[in-house]
């Protein structure tokens, strides 16, 4: 996997506030998970265990687990992207980064290879269901028989509570799934990622939502600050992606909705939800 073979044909922008989305992101899925980094039940002591993370972006997740395992386990962090991983001083000695695009066939040295792989809110970079189990079904020969595979992924297109009192979270929905439509990209992944799991041939598929609170509905002012920053993130994010081009919010518009967003986040909360899936591969596979 050279670094120069591969394209970055990621979407979104890659500037410090997205960095800062992100890290914000990894911080509040490891809180909603209750400070885990896996769900799947893999046993994370083994001497010689290998873990694989699909669209690592910073390698956030991969760092944090190469730090608790064993110095002898490999973790390998995989993107489209080598010039934003950290560098090689900073990365633990049982971490690899190295480059490698989902819509590209994994080599033949990593099928069947790693204990658990890992991926998360990547799908949403398919332009097709097809593509995004296609994807899936390639993840999932990286996993060896008995092994573990966990995919996280959302849905832009459920606000979990709407009504008056959310009238801005609706119009943040309604503007995201117009941006991710307009690059030809998947604004809901998260509710087929079980069943794309089954159809690549998991077994022991579990499946559940996750729940991100926002504002008052969280358990601490922190958290809630911390969920809503996000928010603004995307949405700037999103303002770059497609602010004033024809059929989106203008930039004023953009700003009036930032304005609008935190006053009702802050007044009346919400949640944001993901999906996550887990399985397994037979050990006779």
């Amino acid at each position: 996997m050279m670094e120069t073979a591969t394209q970055d044909t990621y979407k979104a922008p890659r500037d410090e506030g997205e960095y800062a989305r992100l890290h914000t992101q990894h911080e509040l899925v490891k809180a909603a998970m209750g400070g885990k980094l896996l769900l799947a039940p893999v046993d994370l002591s083994g001497a010689d265990l290998r873990v694989l993370d699909s669209g690592t972006a910073q390698a956030l997740w991969p760092l944090d687990l190469a730090r608790q395992l064993r110095p002898t386990a490999a973790v390998v962090g995989t993107d489209i992207a080598p010039q934003h991983f950290p560098p090689e001083e900073a990365r633990p000695a049982n971490l690899t980064l190295a480059v490698h695009s989902i819509f590209e066939p994994w080599p033949a040295s990593m099928r069947g290879a790693f204990d658990a792989v890992h991926q998360r809110f990547v799908l949403a970079a398919c332009t097709s269901q097809a593509q995004a189990a296609a994807a899936v079904a390639e993840l999932f020969a990286c996993v060896r028989p008995g092994g573990w595979i966990e995919l996280h992924e959302g849905n832009m297109v459920v606000v979990r509570n709407e009504g008056s009192q959310h009238a801005a979270m609706a119009r943040f929905r309604d503007v995201a799934v117009a941006a991710w439509a307009s690059i030809g990209q998947l604004p809901d992944p998260g509710p087929r990622v079980g069943q794309w799991l089954r159809d690549a041939g998991a077994v022991d598929v579990v499946e559940s939502v996750q729940v991100i609170k926002l504002g008052p509905e969280a358990e601490s002012k922190q958290d809630g600050d911390r969920a809503l920053a996000m928010l603004l993130h995307m949405l700037d994010g999103m303002k770059n992606m497609v602010g004033g081009r024809p059929g989106h919010p203008s930039m004023h518009d953009f700003d009036k909705l930032k304005v609008d967003l935190v006053k009702e986040v802050e007044e009346v909360g919400n949640f944001w939800q993901y999906h996550l899936a887990y399985g397994r591969k037979p050990e006779r596979y």
